[in-house]
């Protein structure tokens, strides 16, 4: 009976030595290594949403800060994650990671978020800026008056002194507008599914509107198909519109056949060259104002 006593008091003594040294190695144990924020862009283009997914050796949880402004720390757990969004800046942004250990050793590092490159392809070989001599000219019609002027609102994405185009409206017309020839080709030819078919612009409206951005070979639709898209301004002055044609229409004939074979309104992706693009504001409606256009298919 004493042995078995004995034999118990010595496993007690061993279990406990055990765990005052586990808990030494717990206490004494190192902070975390080799932390990694492992950031993710899930788009190309401004809102950037970025995937974080922290890890780190000897870490058990993590504190995540995106660096947005007024951004809190979040705490995860390992192979956890979080998504944020990125606003188009000019200041960097910064994901501060804290590694925490099971003894409450900290490791931190921060990580800069970098965007990816711009996709952007200049489509325009020329693109209209009205400070050169790449267009060789513009018109309004109905009801719409067009003239070179000095940029009047040097701020939001346009905020260089330079000239742009003001475009004046009447109101008379539901489909007044302005168009403007170029001296070089819009070029559309790529056909590769990876192909950049965006015209980036920047227009002035302090009214919420949509804006139609229409491409033409020639006005009788001749040689390549009318294609158009059509965006909504926001009417907080100067904005960057990103018309992408690779979601085109045919533009209005009025003919029941269309042309070149294809009907109006079907859908379209342009592959030639354009030497022409026409603008509509608030097609379809009685608009009256003042607008300004500026770098037509220049990258930002």
């Amino acid at each position: 009976m004493r042995s078995i006593i004995f034999g118990i008091l010595i496993i007690s003594f061993i279990s406990c030595n055990r765990e005052v040294e586990f808990d030494a190695v717990l206490s004494e144990g190192p902070a975390p290594t080799e932390v990694q924020a492992n950031i993710m862009f899930n788009n190309a283009e401004p809102p950037f949403s970025v995937t974080v997914s922290p890890t780190a050796l000897g870490a058990t949880a993590f504190e995540v800060n995106s660096g947005l402004p007024g951004a809190t720390n979040e705490l995860v757990g390992i192979q956890q994650q979080l998504t944020y969004e990125y606003p188009e800046s000019d200041e960097n942004f910064f994901v501060t990671i804290k590694a925490i250990a099971p003894n409450d050793l900290v490791t931190e590092q921060q990580f800069e978020v970098v965007p990816p490159a711009d996709p952007c392809t200049q489509i325009f070989s020329s693109p209209a800026t009205f400070d050169n001599n790449n267009v060789a000219f513009s018109f309004g019609f109905n009801g719409a008056d067009v003239q070179v002027v000095a940029n009047p609102d040097l701020s939001g994405a346009n905020p260089e002194a330079s000239n742009v185009l003001e475009i004046v409206q009447d109101g008379g017309g539901n489909f007044d507008g302005y168009g403007v020839q170029m001296n070089t080709a819009i070029d559309f030819s790529s056909t590769s599914d990876t192909a950049d078919k965006i015209v980036r612009l920047k227009f002035w409206s302090n009214t919420v509107l949509p804006v139609r951005l229409s491409m033409q070979q020639d006005p009788n639709n001749d040689t390549e198909r009318e294609v158009e898209v059509t965006l909504e301004h926001g009417g907080t002055g100067w904005e960057e519109m990103r018309f992408n044609f690779a979601n085109a229409i045919a533009g209005f004939t009025g003919n029941a056949d269309g042309a070149l074979g294809i009907p109006d309104g079907t859908s379209i992706v342009p592959t030639g060259q354009y030497i022409r693009f026409q603008m509509f504001i608030s097609p379809g409606n009685d608009v009256a104002g003042t607008f300004y256009l500026d770098d037509v298919g220049v990258c930002p």
